[in-house]
């Protein structure tokens, strides 16, 4: 795999000057499945990019409930909790199947934003991005009922359910396994997917 051209595809990146240094700094990481890449608390030193596999990111509620946070399965999603480079993990991130990254250190990473101010940018609209869909979840989550949210899910993110597991799925919805089995089958003898 190139990795110039993962971040020209993933991400826009067009100046060559740029892509060569992206490409220096950077490595590919495997994961293996059960693996877990960053810990709640843990300052991560590498800013990691999916280019395949599916990551899942949870943390303990106060009585021990594991709760599933988000989901990285898309090419060139950033495997971290939706905070500042560098600032310690309010998540745990761990492979839910075997996976691949690319891993970029981050301190190299911020001397690149100087030098290239369309890095910053980027950066930038990707913690916006991850902060519109945050608050697109958590809106969710008080606005819609459970039938609601497994079809927004369905439609925001089709073949997920199938790559995570209806466990991990139905923690990130905030309901039951058993009320997404309900609601899974009610949909299917309504002749919906």
């Amino acid at each position: 795999m190139q990795l110039q051209d993962f971040f020209r595809d993933n991400f826009g990146i067009k100046n060559r000057e740029m892509l060569r240094e992206m490409e220096r700094l950077s490595q590919l990481v495997s994961v293996k499945r059960g693996d877990l890449l960053t810990r709640v608390g843990e300052s991560p030193v590498s800013l990691f990019l999916l280019v395949q596999g599916v990551f899942r990111g949870y943390f303990f509620d106060d009585n021990g409930r594991d709760i599933t946070e988000c989901f990285a399965y898309l090419p060139g999603t950033p495997v971290m909790a939706c905070t500042e480079l560098g600032m310690p993990s309010n998540i745990n991130l761990v492979a839910l199947e075997d996976s691949t990254c690319v891993a970029i250190p981050i301190e190299e990473l911020r001397l690149l934003m100087i030098l290239y101010p369309e890095l910053l940018k980027l950066s930038n609209q990707l913690l916006l991005d991850a902060l519109h869909y945050h608050w697109e979840i958590k809106s969710l989550m008080y606005k819609y009922t459970a039938r609601q949210r497994y079809q927004w899910f369905q439609e925001k993110h089709p073949g997920l359910l199938g790559l995570a597991g209806a466990k991990y799925v139905a923690s990130f919805l905030n309901m039951t396994p058993v009320t997404l089995s309900r609601l899974r089958r009610e949909l299917k003898e309504d002749g919906e997917p």
